[in-house]
């Protein structure tokens, strides 16, 4: 067979050497990048705050005194746990799991996932151009072990797919179904090419079947935990963001705010996602099932409202769309209109990726209610920019028993819950970190902030929580936060705990006037 030649034509070993030399430049860059823009979100506080309680013998949970869950990344809760002893220092552990998995997803994606060498270039650029990609690389959430399960299990379904003797596919389903433990909602994301893997690799019904559940056996089995340990199946966010209340309709606006957003700051991001996507419908099943996902999931972050952070809910899927591309073989023309796109594009935001230094700040709050994040944090949270007792061990030895004490907030969260002790109690009134406050609807407000879905505290509950006892005014809702205590507070093995927990993950027991929360009629706080 005749050899076609391409725009990266091997001409030997020195050919070799420069793409090696030029892989071994883009990773250069893109650990001056990390390490100059790393920082730390207040969500991710939320976790460390978890972590430390656990690492002092209080239990996986926000508050010492009921178990709740309040992070959706237990996979990421888990590492950053077994990593802080190690370091003695949550930021510094969390800093370097970050870095070092964003490095390894890049290596990935440009040596081992590419089919040219160009393709792999211009993937790996992207990534490096973007806001999104970049700020998300580092914040101390869930994302760069999420990056790196999404590209090992795409790498592994490629080389099954590719593999003549098809043996099944289990080591790939297995990865991309970790990713659930990341953040459930991006099992949207890579749904598609799972499915395409299930429909190749099937046999018989029983063999499918066994597949599916020894790749789903670690996501059941945190599930079954969370049951018991927790009371609930699900992250106490995935509560507080149902019940809001709110319109769809009010929700699916916000959510194309949300993408105008991105363009206007980061007109990379969704412009490189559309070229893969693009470059999908001409190539095989494989890369068609990975732009199905993006467009999935890219349609429910739309129909949630997006998020408060500019770019967050964006960076996975520009990953996948990089996969896409660097899958592709392109034509020189192709390469060459795609990077002078990608180029042009990511010049407009070099300041927030390549440029960005210690000076980096934006304190700003547009109306949309979607902000910069990492301008908000960065600098008293950034690797470069915090203060050197801000990132002193966080282990905290002094944590010594203190009188147990009461505090309402929502916004910064994370970083109050840090600088106080574990006998703080925190009543979240946005609902992430309450059981209670979860389940009831967000105040009827029409300048809502997504993300920050504000709740009526019921009347008496900041006394119940500072007693330990059941005060609440509202008979409903007293008989509701009974159950809730018994299934969050109850001792692990009794009875009546899994019996409030049954009762309350089916629906048995009758809920409180929504009305009362959601519109705050006359005789309700």
């Amino acid at each position: 067979m005749e050899k076609v030649n391409s725009p990266e034509a091997d001409f030997g070993f020195a050919a070799q050497l420069d793409k090696s030399a030029a892989h071994v430049a883009l990773l250069a860059l893109v650990l001056a990048v990390l390490v100059r823009t790393a920082w730390i979100s207040d969500d991710a506080e939320i976790t460390f705050r978890c972590v430390l309680n656990l690492l002092h013998g209080h239990g996986a949970t926000f508050n010492t005194d009921e178990r709740v869950q309040p992070f959706t990344d237990p996979l990421w809760f888990m590492l950053v746990a077994a990593a802080t002893p190690i370091f003695r220092n949550i930021f510094a552990a969390t800093f370097t799991l970050s870095i070092v998995l964003s490095l390894v997803t890049w290596w990935l994606l440009i040596s081992k996932m590419a089919t040219s060498f160009w393709s792999g270039m211009l993937a790996g650029a992207a990534l490096v151009l973007s806001k999104a990609y970049v700020d998300y690389s580092t914040s101390g959430l869930e994302d760069p072990l999420s990056h790196l399960l999404l590209v090992c299990g795409l790498l592994l379904g490629f080389r099954y797919l590719e593999d003549r003797v098809r043996r099944l596919p289990t080591s790939s389903l297995t990865v991309l179904s970790l990713i659930y433990l990341c953040r459930p909602d991006l099992i949207l994301l890579v749904g598609p090419f799972c499915l395409l893997l299930l429909l190749r690799s099937y046999q018989d019904l029983r063999t499918t079947a066994r597949l599916i559940a020894t790749a789903a056996i670690p996501a059941l089995l945190w599930t079954i935990f969370s049951v018991f340990y927790y009371g609930a199946p699900f992250p106490n966010t995935a509560y507080a963001k149902l019940a809001t209340g709110i319109p769809w309709g009010e929700s699916m606006q916000q959510g194309f705010i949300y993408l105008f957003d991105s363009l206007s700051r980061d007109p990379l991001t969704l412009t490189f996602t559309a070229i893969g996507i693009m470059l999908a419908l001409r190539q095989a099943a494989e890369q068609k099932a990975i732009a199905a996902g993006v467009i999935l999931f890219l349609a429910y972050v739309v129909s949630i409202g997006g998020d408060f952070m500019t770019g967050r809910f964006l960076a996975a899927p520009l990953l996948a769309a990089a996969v896409i591309v660097a899958r592709t073989r392109l034509a020189g023309f192709a390469i060459g209109a795609i990077a002078i796109v990608g180029a042009a594009l990511g010049a407009l935001s070099l300041n927030s990726t390549i440029l960005s230094g210690q000076a980096y700040s934006d304190r700003s709050m547009p109306q949309t209610g979607i902000n910069d994040e990492r301008g908000f944090m960065f600098p008293g949270r950034g690797l470069l920019t915090a203060r050197r007792n801000t990132q002193d061990s966080l282990l905290q030895p002094d944590w010594s028993p203190r009188p147990k004490s009461v505090t309402i907030a929502c916004g910064l969260l994370g970083s109050a819950s840090l600088e106080n002790p574990p006998e703080n109690h925190f009543i979240d009134s946005c609902g992430l970190a309450d059981p209670l406050l979860a389940r009831l609807p967000a105040k009827l407000d029409p300048n809502w902030r997504i993300g920050h879905f504000e709740r009526r505290i019921p009347d008496g509950y900041e006394d119940s929580i500072r007693q330990d006892k059941n005060l609440l005014k509202d008979p409903l809702t007293r008989e509701y936060w009974e159950v809730i205590r018994q299934a969050t507070r109850g001792p692990l093995f009794s009875f009546e705990r899994f019996k409030a927990i049954v009762r309350l993950n089916l629906g048995l027991v009758t809920k409180p006037d929504y009305d009362l929360y959601r519109t705050g009629a006359p005789g309700h706080p």
